[in-house]
Formats: structure tokens, C-alpha cells, sequence
């Protein structure tokens, strides 16, 4: 017995001298320690090439699981591989560089796509499978060093000559505490993505903490069988293009148990399909939940399912945009709680609880079709309407919502911005932001649209532009059946029908109720 023992002890020695490691899990050698590999956890050297030796190693003999300890640990992009888990202990802080020269382009890595610029942030894997980030530490990224936090970002993307303010729209003198802030140099010089998958399969990202990005946090491109659960992400709300999680042409995703504070959408998912959300906290600068725009292609998305999630204090709770061709279809939100408010500065939206539109986008003269989207046992609160807008007959079908109640309230920005439409982007600019009046729910180009059971409650002091509980246009095949509406309009200046119809035909309307003795209940225009 001593023999076998002595010979495998030196064995066990050699190996070490040759590869230093900290304790074996499941297998021989599988558990790479960063500090082993000389990163500090000083919160000043940069341990990039430390941290990659550690992935590498483990690369190399096949896979295993990389350990961030306790600590500050500063670094650049680091590249994981196939079969590895990276994993944060608790008290491990994986914070960004300050230098954009430790931040590669995706390019160099063999794709490109996702985010704002063209950089990667600090983990990056394109073409790899099996591959998971978990633990109870963070990665931090540093995004507040790199945008002047004094200055706001301006934009060109509608003309204000359009909207209810005119010149005066979005005047710094309403406020200026949303942001968004400007970055420092030009849009590519900024690093990329914190966590990006590309082309990647079975994918775990789970419990890690993930705050103050610079750019998007996370973002998964052409991948599939993604798993996110139970994980954080706080970024400064005030930084543009700090979205939550992002999804382009992937599939087969599960979300659940999240917190997610962001400066742009909280979730998007972009020509994606066979997503199932649940069980998750979003707050958002642009939308909560967002589907589509399609940037990069023309391919569908579909088979969405999102279940008990709360959005709050967000600039749109729901936005399905279709702005290019590839079609979207069987989308389901289901037991929501949604509250979203007007913001100061160059945000998209203009806080509504829900928003649906089909609009060409940039360069673009047709879209592709919205249609088989479900909205049930929806609570809102908030300082606009819901808003279904197509730009043509066909392009936004068979859209319900059952079991809706939306409380509409004054907003402290409502004189410099409020009683508009924001369909941005769009190729004319003429409908990037636009005066309109404000219904709780307004559709347009909207065939086979189907309400039950819509409660509105109007908040006091509100302004005229808030008109009807519904208007709809250029409708086709109308179902109402239950809508109760409360509280009291400026009726003295608005001629404040709960149900306005105008150029459509074959509508159904039936149980309306409305507590005011002043509003006409329905009145139509229709078309036989």
C-alpha cells in the first residue's frame, strides 16, 4: 500500500510544478484559481493576460471551471471557450479597464453585431457550447468613466416643428435629470458589450450580479438553448445604450427570476423565437420588454411567452416594433404590473404602458406583418395611453387584450412633452414625434383588434390632449365588449366620447360604461 501511494503523491507534485492548480472537482485538474495564475486582486494592475492564462489552461486540458476570488480583480476582455463554468465567489468584483486599447473589436474575434460600436467588453465567446458564468460576485463596468456625466446626448431623428410644444419641445427648462448623458469620443470608442455570446449553444448565465455597463450588458447572437436565471443586472439609468439582456436570432431561452435596472430596453429580443420570460423585476429608460426593430435583418421572431413580470418607472413598459420586413407572431404577456411616467431628454417613448407599431424604418418603404399577440390581466399606471399604430392595411393583426386596467395620471413633464406620438425610428420624419391627441387605448391600421373587460380610470388635472377610453381608425372587424371608464376629462374643451370610431367597418361594441354624465359614449364614423 505505501508504494502505490508514494509513486502517485510524486506524480501528483510534478503535475502541480507544471501547471499550478488549486483542488479538483469532478475530475483530475478541472479547477483553474485566477490567482494562481498571478492575478491580483488589488483593484488597480490589470490581470487580462493573468485571467486568459487561466481560461486557456483550462481550454487546453479540455474544460473545467475558472475561479474569480474574493476581490477587485481589473481587466479587459477576456475570451472563455467550450466546456467551462466562470465562476465569481462570493465578494469577487470583475471590474473594466479605464483604457479602450484593453477592449478589442468583435471582429477580431470572428463576428460582429451586437451593441453600440463595434468592441467587445469583458467576456466574450463566439462558436463555443457548454459553457456557463455563475456565482454570487460581480462584473463591473465601469461605465461611468467613460461618459461626461455633466453632458447630455442630443439627436436628429425627428424634427420638433411636428409636435404639440413645437421649438419648445424637450427645452432643458422642463427638466434634465433623466439624461441621457453623452459618451466620451466618437460612437465606436467605448467598449462594447460587458458578456457576449455569439453563435453559441447551451449557454447558463445564473445568480452573478452585473452592474454599471458602459453598453449593452449582456447580449446573446445567433445562439440557442440559453438559460439566464436569478441574476441582477443595475446599471446608471441616465447612460444611453445600457440595455439589460439582449436577444438577436437566437432560440430555445428561458429567463426567470431577474432584476434588471437599465438605460435602454430591459429585455430585447430581435428576430429570436421559443422565449419564455417569468418571475422578473424591469425598470428601463426605453422599454421594459422589447420586440423588435430587426436592425441587422429581415428574419421573424415568434413563439413568445412573458408571465408575471413587473416593469416600473419605466419611459414604455411593452414595445412590439416592426420596422423592416420578417414577420412577428404568437407573443403572449400575461399577468404584468406596469408603471411608466414621461422623461426628461432624448429617449425613445413617451411612456406608454404598451406600444405596438408597423412604420418602414430607416432606409426601409415596407414592414413585415404584426399579428397572434395576447395581452391578459394587465394592472398599468401611467401618463400616456396604450398606442397600436400601422402605417398600412395588414400590417398589425388579430391583437387582444382581456382584463386591462390602466390608471392615467398627471405628469410633472406633460407641458414640455406630453400630448405626442413617438414612433422613432422611421424614414419619415415627419412621424418620428408627432402632436396627437391622447386616448387610454388608440389604434390605427389595426384589423381584427379584440378588447374585453378594459377599465380606465383618469387621474384629476390632466390636460384636454387625453380624449377618448378608445380611438380607433382605418379598423377592420372591431371587437369591444366591456370597458368602463372613470374619473373626469376636460369635457369643456374636448368632446370626450369613450369610444370614438372613424373610418372602419365591421365593429362590435357592446357594454360600455362611463361614470361621467357629460361623455357621450360612443360615437362613431364608421364605414358599413
Amino acid at each position: 500500500m505505501i508504494k502505490p501511494i508514494f509513486i502517485f503523491q510524486a506524480f501528483l507534485v510534478f503535475t502541480l510544478a507544471g501547471r499550478p492548480q488549486t483542488s479538483k472537482v469532478g475530475g483530475p485538474f478541472d479547477t483553474y484559481n485566477i490567482i494562481n495564475y498571478g492575478a491580483k486582486p488589488d483593484g488597480i494592475t490589470n490581470n487580462t493576460a493573468a485571467i486568459q492564462s487561466a481560461v486557456d489552461d483550462c481550454h487546453n486540458h479540455g474544460g473545467g471551471k475558472i475561479v474569480v476570488p474574493t476581490g477587485k480583480f481589473v481587466t479587459g476582455t477576456i475570451r472563455l471557450y467550450s466546456n467551462m463554468n466562470f465562476y465569481l465567489e462570493a465578494g469577487a468584483l470583475l471590474a473594466g479597464a479605464e483604457h479602450m486599447d484593453d477592449y478589442p473589436y468583435q471582429k477580431d474575434f470572428g463576428f460582429t453585431g451586437p451593441g453600440a460600436g463595434g468592441k467587445t467588453g469583458i467576456l466574450v465567446a463566439n462558436e463555443a457550447s457548454n459553457i456557463s458564468v455563475t456565482g454570487s460576485g460581480t462584473i463591473y463596468g465601469n461605465g461611468d468613466h467613460f461618459m461626461y456625466l455633466d453632458s447630455l446626448q442630443q439627436g436628429s431623428d425627428f424634427d420638433p416643428s411636428y409636435t404639440r410644444q413645437g421649438l419648445d419641445y424637450m427645452n432643458p427648462k422642463y427638466g434634465r435629470r433623466d439624461g441621457p448623458v453623452l459618451w466620451k469620443g466618437s460612437y465606436e470608442q467605448r467598449p462594447g458589450v460587458m458578456v457576449i455570446f455569439s453563435s453559441c449553444k447551451n449557454i447558463r448565465v445564473s445568480d452573478i450580479r452585473l452592474e454599471g455597463s458602459p453598453n449593452w450588458t449582456i447580449a446573446f447572437l445567433n445562439s440557442e438553448d440559453i438559460k439566464v436565471e436569478g441574476i441582477s443586472i443595475k446599471n446608471n439609468m441616465d447612460i444611453p445604450n445600457s440595455d439589460g439582456i439582449d436577444f438577436y436570432d437566437s432560440k430555445n431561452i428561458t429567463i426567470s427570476n431577474c432584476f434588471i435596472q437599465a438605460g435602454d430596453d430591459a429585455i430585447a429580443v430581435v428576430s429570436s423565437s421559443l422565449l419564455t420570460a417569468s418571475h422578473c423585476i424591469l425598470q428601463s429608460r426605453s422599454s421594459g420588454i422589447r420586440i423588435g426593430y430587426n436592425v441587422f435583418n429581415d428574419n421573424n421572431s415568434g413563439n413568445l411567452i412573458f408571465d408575471n413580470i413587473v416593469i416600473h418607472d419605466s419611459n414604455r413598459g411593452i414595445g412590439i416594433f416592426q420596422r423592416r420586413l420578417g414577420d412577428m407572431e404568437n407573443i403572449s404577456f400575461s399577468n404584468m404590473i406596469i408603471s411608466t411616467r414621461l422623461h426628461s431628454g432624448q429617449w425613445w417613448g413617451h411612456g406608454e404602458p404598451i406600444h405596438i407599431s408597423a412604420v418602414p424604418g430607416l432606409g426601409n418603404n415596407k414592414t413585415g406583418s404584426i399579428r397572434h399577440v395576447r395581452f391578459s390581466n394587465i394592472t398599468a399606471t401611467s401618463e400616456s395611453g396604450i398606442l397600436i399604430y400601422g402605417s398600412s392595411k395588414g400590417a398589425i393583426r388579430d391583437i387582444s387584450f382581456d382584463n386591462v386596467q390602466l390608471t392615467i395620471r398627471q405628469s410633472l413633464l406633460q407641458k414640455g412633452y406630453g400630448g405626442n406620438f413617438d414612433l422613432r425610428p422611421v424614414n419619415n420624419i415627419a412621424m418620428g414625434i408627432f402632436s396627437h391627441s391622447i386616448p387610454a387605448l388608440y389604434a390605427n391600421f389595426a384589423d381584427g383588434l379584440q378588447i374585453r373587460n378594459l377599465k380606465v380610470e383618469w387621474g384629476p388635472g390632466l390636460p384636454s390632449y387625453f380624449d377618448h377610453a378608445i380611438g380607433c381608425s382605418n379598423f377592420e372587424n372591431l371587437f369591444i365588449d366591456g370597458v368602463t371608464e372613470q374619473g373626469a376629462r376636460d369635457s369643456a374643451t374636448v368632446a370626450a366620447s369613450t369610444i370614438f370610431l372613424e373610418r372602419g367597418k365591421a365593429a362590435s361594441v357592446n357594454n360600455i360604461i362611463s361614470s361621467s354624465a357629460k361623455t357621450k359614449v360612443v360615437q362613431t364614423a364608421v364605414i358599413p
